[in-house]
């Protein structure tokens, strides 16, 4: 008999759209559910980043020479000195201007006589000397404050000449060019004066 294919047609459709209507519900449901997590996670405020202020760190260490101000005069001092005996010598002048300025004691006596005995032989110098490696040092048992200044001289363009012609002096080749130079002073009411310039005849 055919007469039950059609109710167990309209039975399997009814099942079937049934079916399909639960799977659309649960899909609904789930993107639903879904949503509401992506703006739950979205409306979630972020946890406050540390705010923790960095440790300063320590500042170096500077190391301060309490007789810097001291060394820095006695220096300004000594290049003063040798402009004043580079002018006297250019011109072999044992009687310049500014020679008791700058120097006293034996190192006055010493450059004059030196000075008077180019003038004589009527020399002078030409050039200048150059200075290097210089160190200063103090007296701590002086009455008045002393220095004592070393220098490596170097007098290989400080050179002799013939005033008359300006032809260079001829001198032994044997002797020192650049050697240790040892200059003491003494601090006066108006500066640093040279008392003392011995070469040490030791090469530098």
């Amino acid at each position: 008999m055919t007469t039950a294919r059609p109710h167990q047609t309209r039975t399997a459709r009814r099942r079937l759209l049934t079916s399909v209507a639960v799977v659309a519900a649960a899909t609904a449901l789930t993107a639903g559910c879904t949503g509401e997590s992506k703006d739950n996670k979205a409306a979630a405020p972020s946890a406050p980043a540390s705010s923790v202020a960095p440790t300063p760190s320590a500042a170096p260490s500077v190391s301060v020479d309490p007789e810097a101000a001291d060394k820095a005069e006695v220096q300004t001092a000594y290049t003063r000195y040798w402009d004043v005996l580079t002018a006297a010598y250019s011109t072999a002048d044992p009687q310049h201007s500014e020679l008791g300025k700058v120097v006293t004691g034996t190192a006055l006596v010493q450059n004059q006589q030196d000075l008077a005995q180019y003038r004589k032989g009527g020399r002078i110098f030409a050039g200048k000397p150059q200075h290097s490696n210089i160190v200063v040092t103090f007296k701590p048992e002086a009455k008045l404050k002393t220095a004592v200044i070393t220098d490596c001289l170097d007098i290989s363009q400080w050179k002799p000449v013939e005033k008359s012609s300006g032809t260079e002096v001829k001198l032994p080749e044997s002797r020192l060019l650049r050697y240790v130079n040892t200059v003491i002073v003494e601090k006066w009411p108006n500066g640093w004066m040279v008392l003392e310039d011995n070469q040490e005849g030791k090469a530098c």
